[in-house]
């Protein structure tokens, strides 16, 4: 039982380190360029290809 409570507070730290980070890089990092729609099938397979590494 410890060890699952050591790991859950393990979970709990990274998590909330990692929103920190999240945080410090939106208030002090580039603004992002804004996402575009994907409203065209060519568009979709191209992102589809993008994110299966072919």
């Amino acid at each position: 039982m410890t060890g699952l409570f050591i790991r859950y507070e393990m979970v709990k730290a990274m998590s909330t380190t990692e929103s920190l980070l999240f945080v410090v890089g939106q208030l002090f990092g580039e603004a992002e360029p804004e996402t575009e729609e994907l409203d065209d099938l060519s568009g979709m397979l191209a992102f589809g290809r993008m994110i299966n590494g072919g």
